[in-house]
C-alpha cells in the first residue's frame, strides 16, 4: 500500500507539471505512518454528511463514533491520545444518557 501511495503521489506531481520526481516508499517498519482518519464527513445536513459532530452520527440516533473518522486531517503527531480523549468524552455522554433513561 505504501508503494502504491508513493506511485500515486508521483503521478499527481507529474500531472501537475513537476519534473525529476523521485518517490520514496520504503518504511523503516511495518505500518510506520498509518493513521486512518477522515472517513466520516461532518456537517448539518444528513443527506450529504454522516456526522453532526466529532462523535454523533446524523443518520443513526444511538450511534456514537469513538475513532478518528471525524478528523478533517491528520496532525504531524500521533493522534492516539486525541482519539482516546474523545472516546472518554463519548463514554461520559453515553453513561449520562443511560442514567437519564434516554438510551
Amino acid at each position: 500500500m505504501i508503494k502504491d501511495m508513493g506511485d500515486s503521489a508521483g503521478e499527481m506531481l507529474e500531472a501537475a507539471g513537476a519534473k525529476n520526481i523521485r518517490t520514496y516508499a520504503h518504511p523503516s517498519a511495518p505500518r510506520w505512518a498509518l493513521h486512518e482518519a477522515g472517513t466520516a464527513r461532518m456537517g448539518s445536513d444528513p443527506k450529504s454528511h454522516c456526522a453532526e459532530s466529532i462523535s454523533a452520527d446524523a443518520r443513526r440516533e444511538k450511534l456514537v463514533r469513538m475513532d478518528a473518522s471525524g478528523f478533517t486531517s491528520n496532525p504531524c503527531q500521533n493522534p492516539t491520545l486525541t482519539i482516546m480523549t474523545l472516546c472518554v468524552r463519548s463514554c461520559d455522554y453515553l453513561m449520562g444518557a443511560m442514567k437519564r433513561g434516554e438510551i
